[in-house]
């Protein structure tokens, strides 16, 4: 039997773990990784800038990460929107320890009724296990979308997102994740109803996130003075379906989930 020697056997050791830091520093130096580590040196330079030189560094910075954001999270196609991207990140300052919703693109549709911010799973992941939301698994996109907490930081107009109904949506695909919802926003206690149309999907590495201003006669059966406030949601889940406007908002729905599909 041919021997093998101990500095051959430890050649071969060595070369094994130069192969497998190599592989591991290329998992490390993934897009998002890469991205995020810039954005938190930027977000280190500002902070720890003089006051007097805080705001110019900000918007360099900022114009820098939204470079590299537009390029992290592709081209975006959705139909009836067709003006130029925005971006979600207009700041790298910390406002009192907020966590403001994932780094996306921003549109506008065409005639100006629907928001939509695009990013990518793993950016809305690391929203996720950064964000004081208190969601049960920050890796399941599905439970994410089922947060009111996300919608809130999203949206990020100082008032909080309340879930009164889920609406159902029957064209997807088998391999996407998509939830529609009718939120209401206040700044103080359960709102009288809701007034915001939500749409949230993630097909393959991609989240689109969608919303509009809707109106809705109120439900006598659910408004102040026949339930507690803390049982309004649960009342408008049982009489939504009931209301003329129902199946509108249903098909309406709809129409944003086919927008962005493939």
């Amino acid at each position: 039997m041919k021997r093998i020697s101990k500095w051959k056997i430890g050649v071969g050791a060595a070369v094994l773990v130069a192969v497998a830091a190599a592989v591991g520093a290329k998992v490390i130096a993934s897009p998002t990784d890469s991205y995020l580590a810039y954005r938190k040196k930027a977000v280190d330079a500002v902070t720890a800038a003089r006051m007097e030189d805080q705001a110019d560094l900000d918007k360099k910075y900022t114009a820098e990460v939204n470079a590299r954001l537009v390029k992290l999270v592709g081209t975006v196609r959705a139909r009836g929107f067709s003006g130029k991207a925005g971006s979600t990140v207009d700041t790298l300052f910390i406002d009192n320890g907020m966590t403001p919703g994932p780094d996306g693109l921003l549109l506008k549709s065409n005639d100006g009724k629907v928001n939509l911010v695009v990013t990518t799973v793993p950016l809305l992941k690391d929203w996720a296990k950064r964000a004081d939301a208190r969601i049960k698994s920050t890796d399941d996109v599905a439970v994410i979308f089922d947060n009111e907490a996300f919608y809130t930081d999203v949206f990020a107009d100082d008032a909080a997102a309340f879930r009164f109904a889920e609406l159902p949506v029957k064209r997807k695909p088998a391999d996407a994740v998509v939830k529609a919802l009718l939120l209401g926003e206040s700044q103080d206690g359960v709102p009288e109803g809701p007034n915001t149309l939500v749409v949230a999907v993630r097909q393959g590495a991609r989240v689109y996130l969608m919303w509009r201003d809707v109106t809705l006669p109120t439900i006598v059966a659910c408004s102040a003075g026949h339930v507690a406030e803390e049982q309004r949601p649960a009342c408008f889940v049982q009489q939504l379906p009931k209301q003329r406007r129902y199946s509108r908002f249903v098909s309406d729905a709809q129409a944003m989930v086919d927008a962005v599909v493939q």
